[in-house]
């Protein structure tokens, strides 16, 4: 089939090509307003201008290092060490952090890592007041309500009150006693206010005077009251007993066992000799347990004394 091409079909396809070629143009020409002005965005001279859309994989190999600071470490630290604390938040702070630490039946007083005998100070801590304090004072009262010690200050108390738990006259506070522990904070027009601590039993404390170790436990948590039976909860206090002990022991070893009558007085003395013989390798004649008892002596106050020397 031949094909024919005349001089208006040559017109037609040169007006299709003129037609495409301005709509292209058109497509780049500058928009304009009423005004003439124009709407496009504008650049400077010799500046590039790039539009549209590429996807880019960066291949780049990230660097990941792990922190040499240890967040927790102060707490650790801090823990570690021989204090005791009175301090709500902090109690509720750390057990969300589940830290296997033994407590005392107390929102306030914490006991260190795997520790029931009380070997240092107490340290109250405070809250942060948001005006200035005039005075101040920590008064620490026993369970008839008397006052043991009493520490006052001018000015803005510390984060942390130490209490060596001593009394006024110098006497270490007594084990199965019930302490309260009450803040007073004063203003420079006298005002008061008052944080009251939740009452604290103290069961085992270790403490130095005049050149010797003592370590008291009260009876209670260790026999049951009137027997010389043992608590489920006595060997674990026994056994920490009996490293301190051995850590401290030089000479020799008095142990004093405290109730309100002579014969249950020596019926604990018996036990205890057998229990601290067989837990403990010590020189002959080193160890002595010595029954002492006082009528009228409230079962709370019965107790263990161990000398080292």
């Amino acid at each position: 089939m031949n094909h024919c091409f005349n001089l208006s079909h040559i017109k037609f396809i040169l007006a299709i090509f003129i037609l495409v070629d301005l709509y292209t143009l058109g497509a780049d020409l500058p928009k304009t307003n009423n005004n003439g002005d124009s709407l496009r965005q504008k650049h400077q001279i010799s500046e590039e201008v790039i539009s549209g859309q590429a996807q880019i994989t960066i291949e780049d190999t990230k660097i990941y290092a792990t922190p040499l600071i240890d967040p927790f470490q102060p707490l650790n630290d801090f823990l570690k060490s021989d204090k005791y604390i009175f301090d709500e938040k902090l109690y509720a702070d750390i057990d969300r952090l589940t830290i296997p630490n033994q407590f005392l039946h107390s929102s306030y007083l914490r006991v260190p890592v795997e520790r029931e005998i009380i070997t240092g100070d107490v340290l109250v801590f405070l809250p942060k007041f948001e005006t200035n304090v005039a005075s101040w004072e920590l008064v620490v009262t026993n369970s008839l309500g008397e006052t043991v010690r009493r520490i006052a200050r001018k000015g803005n108390p510390p984060a942390i009150i130490n209490w060596d738990g001593r009394t006024e006259t110098g006497e270490m506070m007594i084990t199965g006693e019930v302490y309260n522990f009450t803040f007073y904070a004063y203003d420079a027009l006298g005002n008061q206010t008052r944080i009251n601590g939740k009452p604290q039993r103290v069961s085992g404390i270790l403490y130095q005077e005049k050149g010797e170790w003592i370590i008291t436990i009260a009876g209670e948590v260790i026999f049951r009251r009137g027997t010389a039976e043992y608590l489920d909860g006595a060997q674990a206090r026994l056994s920490e007993a009996a490293n301190i002990i051995k850590e401290k022991f030089k000479k020799e070893i008095i142990i004093y066992v405290y109730t309100e009558n002579e014969a249950l007085s020596q019926a604990r003395v018996n036990i205890l000799q057998k229990e601290f013989l067989n837990r403990i390798v010590l020189p002959k004649e080193a160890l002595a347990i010595v029954p002492r008892f006082i009528p009228g002596l409230q079962p709370k106050y019965s107790k263990i004394e161990i000398h080292i020397r």
